[in-house]
């Protein structure tokens, strides 16, 4: 088994008749590439490996025998995923218990049959899956883990990461592709911090009385106390403290604590998305969505999305509800290459007028990272004449940006080897360099093209010139 990477240069060599015997007829079949032949051996070379499935044939003819030998050489050509992302088959919060999808998507790699994808919350691995496909060529797939969240899953960061496995001939330095952290923000039920019974207060006249029935829960709980007959002040927090205590205060105290309560709270949570999985292409258009978790009154909320640091737009809902509501809000944009690697977020507020509390919170949400595809940009004029003299170091540059990184193809004057980096050198030129030089620039979204016109010049034509200088000068001494 041979090992190689799609789009760049590959060779391997062929022994034949390696034990000295008599042959004929020796030959290479290959699909693709040139080969050359020194002795009993060939050598075979492909400057871009383009090809997805292929194999070479070495054969010759044993005179001794009068049979035809061959061995085969099966190749695998691979090529590492572009990107690695995580997602949920669900918009907004998870509720604890219910059964949710993990999807992890591994966008454009080879062979997939190869690949292996790790499932992980927190640090520790879930489960590893391997594709069953056997397709060769370039593809996207998506993997999923069905996941039932508690509470204790709450904040917890999921991922996933993509492996190729080619075997002890491949580079043992294959990345592995590691997607971004999805926290998991989990819905569940209050529960007591401590263990609570109903149980009887004996406590002396004067002292002090607190009573707490402090519980945990997402959306945070609230609390409602009824207190004996003769007790009239409502409490709404987790401990009743009752500084010094009559025999006034003697009854029964009943303390409930529910999930949602109340008709002015701020957002649970707040959280970004976008209409899309994957990689974003420039100049097309998105959807940028903005859901804010169980809120009232909503008619009141101000939504206002962020690209870095920028506003975008403010939004508000034109709804009247009263009772907490989930609502999601939308901006459509259409990012272009600057946008590659911009943060968008989003913050929700209440604006409750003057009579409400001036300190509610802002409520924002996690970054969104955006991956922006766009074709090939020079770095550089696209045209270009360059006069060199013989024997000079030349430099021919045609880097562009681009995402993804795009490949190099030149053509070149003459009988030069061919050659696919995006920087052309020669440490010194000689007459068989000038030409015309034509570098073409690609990726799955565009071409750019950039062409240099190389002038070599004898380095004698200057030695002449100095040369007539100088005697013109002498005869008007004299």
């Amino acid at each position: 088994m041979f090992v190689c990477l799609c789009n760049y240069p590959t060779s391997a060599s062929c022994s034949i008749c390696q034990h000295g015997c008599r042959y004929g007829n020796p030959g290479l079949e290959k699909p693709i590439g040139t080969h050359t032949r020194n002795g009993t051996t060939f050598f075979w070379r492909v400057n871009r490996m383009s090809e997805w499935d292929i194999s070479i044939i070495c054969h010759y003819e044993d005179l001794e025998t009068q049979k035809q030998c061959c061995g085969t050489l099966p190749i695998t050509v691979y090529k590492p995923p572009d990107t690695v992302s995580i997602s949920v088959n669900h918009n907004g919060l998870m509720v604890e218990g219910r059964q949710y999808t993990l999807q992890c998507t591994v966008q454009d790699v080879a062979p997939v049959g190869n690949l292996t994808v790790t499932f992980y919350r927190r640090q520790t691995s879930l489960v590893q899956i391997r594709s069953n496909k056997t397709t060769k060529t370039p593809v996207t797939e998506t993997f999923t883990l069905k996941i039932s969240p508690s509470k204790d899953d709450d904040g917890a960061q999921y991922w996933c990461e993509a492996k190729l496995q080619l075997g002890p001939e491949a580079p043992q330095d294959l990345p592995v592709m590691v997607s971004q952290n999805l926290t998991a923000t989990v819905y569940y039920k209050p529960q007591f911090a401590n263990t609570l019974h109903p149980h009887q207060i004996t406590v002396t006249e004067g002292n002090p009385l607190h009573l707490n029935c402090s519980a945990v829960g997402n959306p945070r709980p609230s609390y409602s106390w009824v207190l004996p007959l003769n007790r009239s002040p409502s409490i709404s927090n987790s401990v009743l403290t009752i500084n010094s205590v009559t025999i006034a205060d003697n009854g029964q105290y009943n303390c409930s604590v529910r999930n949602t309560e109340g008709t002015k709270k701020p957002p649970d949570t707040v959280s970004i998305s976008v209409n899309h999985t994957g990689p974003m292409v420039e100049g097309r258009q998105y959807t940028l969505q903005c859901t804010v978790q169980d809120v009232a009154p909503v008619g009141n909320l101000t939504v206002t999305f962020y690209r870095r640091q920028t506003s975008l737009v403010q939004t508000g809902s034109n709804k009247t509800t009263k009772a907490p509501v989930t609502e999601t809000f939308t901006l459509k944009i259409s990012p272009s290459k600057d946008d590659d690697g911009a943060q968008y977020w989003c913050e929700a507020k209440l604006q409750l007028g003057p009579e409400a509390p001036q300190d509610l919170p802002v409520t924002v949400s996690q970054n969104l990272t955006a991956t922006v595809y766009y074709k090939p940009q020079l770095n550089h004029p696209s045209k270009r004449t360059i006069t060199i003299t013989h024997g000079s170091h030349l430099q021919l540059n045609c880097s562009a940006a681009g995402n993804p990184s795009p490949s190099y193809t030149w053509t070149l004057p003459g009988q030069l080897n061919s050659f696919n980096g995006s920087v052309f050198t020669v440490s010194a030129v000689t007459v068989e360099h000038e030409g015309k030089y034509t570098c073409i620039v690609s990726s799955d979204l565009g071409t750019a093209t950039v062409l240099f016109e190389v002038k070599v010049q004898s380095e004698f034509k200057h030695l002449s010139f100095i040369l007539l200088v100088v005697r013109i000068m002498t005869v008007t001494s004299l």
